[in-house]
């Protein structure tokens, strides 16, 4: 162990190499901006880079109203009214021609109607004016036929009621027949009812009666099957 005082063969210290500042700024005699402090006596180190910022513009703000701020604003009022009033308009328009449209339908179908009803009172017209010629025809027929009858004085009804066939004259006179009988009976019922005659001879009066009617009647029946007339 070597005691001091001694020498060794130590190696020797390096020798001091002054230090370099290495920076990648630009130095203070180039820049624009200068340094906050000076860089004399102080350790070389690099300066921190100071951020640049960009200067905001106040917005322009004014409390004063142009010409051009009143010219909008009345444009703008304007156009709202008007478009209120436009649209106000063709409200009513449209209801008032929704109403136009419904009064020309109901007035199409009226008149559609009135056609049809005018058609039938021309066609019943046409048929009163031939039928008003069809009794102007009758009524000269009916007043000859008056005339003719005045001339010939008076008529005798049985011969007035006459027939185109024997067969048709037989069913005439059987039913003149009956029909007296059935009459016969009748106020035959009412002497009775009053005490003009009695039971008996009403009920031989009226034994003889319908036993003669009852043939009439078949007479009847049979001459209208023979001359072919509904039964």
């Amino acid at each position: 162990m070597p005691m001091p005082g001694t020498s060794a063969n130590y190696p020797p210290y390096p020798a001091m190499i002054p230090h370099q500042p290495v920076t990648n700024m630009p130095s203070s005699t180039a820049s624009s901006f200068p340094l906050p402090y000076s860089t004399e006596n102080t350790t070389p180190y690099p300066p921190y880079p100071t951020p640049m910022t960009t200067p905001q513009t106040p917005p322009n703000k004014t409390n004063t109203i142009t010409e051009e701020h009143i010219k909008a604003s009345l444009l703008s009022a304007v156009q709202d009214k008007l478009m209120q009033k436009l649209n106000e308009y063709f409200a009513q328009s449209r209801a008032e021609l929704d109403i136009l449209e419904q009064t020309s339908k109901e007035l199409n179908q009226g008149k559609v109607k009135l056609q049809e009803l005018i058609d039938k009172l021309n066609k019943d017209k046409a048929d009163l004016e031939r039928n008003i010629e069809l009794l102007k025809e009758r009524e000269v027929e009916l007043e000859k036929a008056i005339s003719e009858l005045g001339e010939q004085g008076d008529i005798d009804v049985d011969e007035a009621v006459t027939t185109t066939t024997p067969l048709y004259k037989q069913i005439l006179n059987a039913y003149a027949e009956e029909a007296a009988i059935e009459d016969t009976i009748y106020y035959m019922g009412e002497a009775l009812r009053r005490g003009v005659i009695d039971l008996d001879v009403f009920l031989k009066q009226v034994r003889t009666l319908s036993r003669k009617q009852f043939m009439l009647r078949a007479l009847m029946q049979k001459c209208r099957q023979k001359a072919g007339l509904a039964c």
